[in-house]
C-alpha cells in the first residue's frame, strides 16, 4: 500500500506530465499582496479622512473629505475582491486537480478489483 508522501509525489508526477496550466504561482502572489495593499490603503485614507473631517469647520472641507473617504471605502472593496479572487484561484486549481487525480485512483482501483 502506497504512503502518504508517495501518493504526494506521485500526484506532482501526474501534475507535472499533464502539462497543465495551473497558473502562475509568482503573479497570484502579487496580485494576493496587491490587493492587501488596496485594502490597507483604504482603511487608512478612510479613517485619516473621517478624523480630519471632525476636525473642520467649513462645510465644503468636510464634504472633500467624506468623498476622499468613500473613495478609501472604494479601495477596501477593491483590494478585497483582487485578494479573493487570486487567494481562492489557487486552491480551487489545486482542489480541482485533485479531485480529478482522485477520481482517476478510483477508477484504477475498481478496474483492478473487477479484473481480480
Amino acid at each position: 500500500m502506497e504512503t502518504t508522501g508517495d501518493r504526494i509525489e506521485q500526484f506532482k508526477a501526474d501534475v507535472n506530465d499533464m502539462k497543465l496550466k495551473t497558473g502562475s504561482a509568482v503573479r497570484d502572489r502579487t496580485f494576493q499582496v496587491l490587493g492587501f495593499l488596496l485594502m490597507l490603503a483604504g482603511i487608512v485614507i478612510s479613517f485619516l479622512s473621517w478624523v480630519s473631517a471632525r476636525n473642520q469647520a467649513a462645510d465644503i472641507e468636510v464634504t472633500t473629505l467624506i468623498c476622499l473617504a468613500i473613495s478609501g471605502l472604494g479601495l477596501i472593496v477593491a483590494g478585497a475582491a483582487i485578494f479573493l479572487r487570486y487567494s481562492l484561484a489557487a486552491f480551487l486549481r489545486m482542489w480541482l486537480l485533485r479531485q480529478l487525480y482522485e477520481g482517476q485512483q478510483n477508477t484504477q482501483n475498481i478496474i483492478d478489483a473487477v479484473k481480480r
